[in-house]
């Protein structure tokens, strides 16, 4: 028995030892926990040794066995272009338990094995509709990696990879395998309070097509009002990257929105024809002030909108900046139609009026993408964008009886950098009606995050984001004006106060704690917002208000976009609310989404 024992410990010795020498660089520790869990396999009595001096938990193996590369094609690079397209093999995962990179992984436990059977796997036909690339095509590693990129943005995918295959005793040709991993989609989500109860239903990938539908009731405890909302998308129709958005709402005060939406955007830097119509039914009740005093007015109208735009290359074959930068130009036409109108009490600028718009533009962008993770997800790669636009817009209204002309400039630019990632926008924009210029806009911004900051094993970003907007010569009703919650504002402010410029600018710190629990992860954070809003007087001696909030962001492996959180926010002041108000989850992180550098549909610049 002891000289059982002395040569288990010797074997442990001589493969940490020789584990040592050839693998210098590799987690070590890692390595020798594993072969001794190997070791212990070989009798019961190795077995027994094994439990009595380590823990029970240690016999979990998968907490420390480190994963096994799979032997596969390295990823996509240019050495595969021009060579033909062979085969095209796609494999969609569960979201339990499976890796795009691991092919070994397999799911462990049965809660794990449960969730795969509740849940239906992606089509593949579906996967096969967003590739940018077919069989029996040339190999483009560009159209590779914006297929890639394009799956990767689907709200029903959790990871992707495309790998170029090479076939044996074949030089000109190759086989391309796509494995997704699927994101759990359906999201049933609710909320209750003393006022008012809410609960939504979303399944963003219906029976593995990748068509969304969503459903949602609120009902009204004292007045037993309910409001109901629908959704149904489908977000590629026949890889044309054609989405359709069909919207039905009935809201409190007997209010309704019924909207249909076809609209197909620059996708992809390699899009040539853009374009989409829209069509709008509204019935509103909207808070009008009259001599100080608030007054509640319904109002209908249709609306309907069509646009094309088209893409051209402006750089020559040779050089490679070529695929990523494109000459837009394009065009919209809108109408606005109203079946009920406000009182002239109400609306004495008559700002809701019957217009039709001509928009166009032109202009050249160049887009970008990067990976990284922990930016606004939990470990999931993210695709960045970076480069830079520069757009003319040339309108033409007629509303109220006057015909006037618009014209606007907007700029934007985002980098990379050593320090972290940068991009910056400004926007100028205005009306001429007999020489005088009417509704200008101004506006310009910076979005920053940091590099991910280690302090041990915990991650952290800091985000910073300000924001300016300016307006003159405004119209008069309470509808042109700025207030807090617009745009990039402070939630959770009455937006009755009002004014025609505005700053705005927020911090985060974003953390992100290491390992998970049931899959959840939790990343806390703290924000610091502060805005103002002045009409004819300088915009930096009005008054500053601000919001402090802490919370966590908690995300799911499984359910890649569908974060939620908790949080705490603390108000000095609120106009017409009070002094120091606390508020449960009164914030949320939409306001530090990125800048997109792709040119699109041509409008107005928005004041808000």
């Amino acid at each position: 028995m002891k000289f059982k024992l002395i040569v288990f410990v010797l074997i442990i010795c001589l493969n940490s030892k020789c584990l040592h020498a050839q693998t210098k660089e590799s987690d070590s520790t890692t390595t020798i926990y594993y072969d001794i869990h190997e070791l212990s396999k070989k009798s019961k009595f190795n077995k027994f040794i094994y439990k009595l001096l380590f823990r029970s938990s240690a016999l979990k193996v998968e907490n420390f066995i480190p994963e096994t590369k799979p032997k596969v094609a390295p990823h996509i690079t240019n050495k595969t272009n021009g060579k033909v397209i062979r085969n095209i093999y796609i494999e969609t995962l569960d979201p339990f338990g499976y890796s795009v990179t691991n092919e070994t992984k397999k799911p462990k436990n049965s809660i794990e094995k449960f969730g795969n059977f509740t849940h239906i796997k992606t089509k593949n036909h579906t996967i096969r509709n967003l590739l940018l690339f077919k069989k029996n095509s040339k190999c483009d590693s560009l159209l590779l990696k914006e297929s890639e990129r394009l799956i990767r943005s689907q709200r029903f995918v959790r990871e992707v990879i495309i790998t170029p295959v090479a076939i044996e005793n074949s030089n000109d040709s190759i086989d391309v395998k796509v494995r997704v991993l699927d994101s759990w989609t359906l999201i049933p989500t609710g909320s209750l309070s003393s006022s008012e109860s809410s609960i939504k239903l979303t399944e963003r990938n219906i029976l593995g097509f990748g068509h969304l539908i969503s459903g949602n009731i609120k009902n009204r405890f004292e007045t037993k009002e309910r409001a109901t909302y629908a959704q149904y998308s489908i977000n590629n129709i026949k890889n044309t990257y054609i989405r359709l958005d069909l919207n039905y709402a009935n809201d409190y005060n007997n209010d309704s929105r019924r909207s249909i939406n076809l609209n197909r955007p620059f996708y992809s830097v390699i899009t040539k024809n853009a374009g989409g119509f829209y069509f709008e039914n509204r019935l509103q009740t909207e808070l009008f002030p009259v001599l100080d005093i608030f007054s509640l007015e319904k109002y209908s109208f249709d609306f309907q909108e069509y646009w094309y735009g088209r893409a051209f290359k402006i750089n020559s074959k040779s050089n490679p900046e070529r695929h990523y930068t494109n000459l837009i130009l394009a065009l919209t036409y809108n109408q606005k139609k109203f079946q009920k109108l406000p009182g002239p009490i109400s609306d004495p600028s008559f700002y809701f009026s019957n217009e039709k718009n001509w928009i166009g533009m032109i202009g050249i962008s160049k887009q970008k993408f990067y990976q990284d993770t922990f930016v606004f997800n939990y470990n999931i790669t993210e695709d960045i964008p970076y480069g830079k636009n520069i757009a003319f817009i040339i309108g033409h209204q007629e509303k109220n009886s006057t015909t006037r002309m618009y014209s606007g400039l907007s700029f934007s630019y985002g980098k990379k950098c050593s320090f972290g990632y940068a991009s910056g926008f400004a926007e100028w924009g205005s009306f001429y009606n007999s020489g005088f210029t009417e509704q200008t806009t101004f506006k310009a911004g910076v979005n920053y995050f940091s590099p991910l900051l280690n302090w041990g094993k915990w991650r952290f970003r800091q985000f910073i984001k300000p924001t300016y907007t300016w307006g003159n010569n405004r119209d008069a009703s309470f509808k042109d004006r700025l207030n807090l919650l617009s745009g990039d504002g402070l939630e959770g402010f009455d937006n009755r106060l009002s004014g025609t410029q505005k700053w705005t600018l927020s911090f985060q710190t974003q953390s992100y704690i290491p390992g998970s629990w049931y899959g959840f992860r939790f990343s806390p954070y703290f924000n610091m917002t502060l805005g103002s809003l002045a009409n004819e007087k300088a915009l930096f001696l009005s008054k500053v208000y601000s919001k402090f909030s802490i919370g966590a962001l908690i995300n799911n492996d499984f359910l890649v976009f569908n974060s939620f959180q908790i949080s705490f926010s603390y108000y000095p002041t609120i106009p017409f609310e009070g002094d120091n108000i606390n508020k449960f989850n009164s914030f949320e992180n939409t306001n530090l989404s990125l800048y997109d550098f792709q040119l699109s549909k041509p409008g107005y610049i928005r004041y808000e």
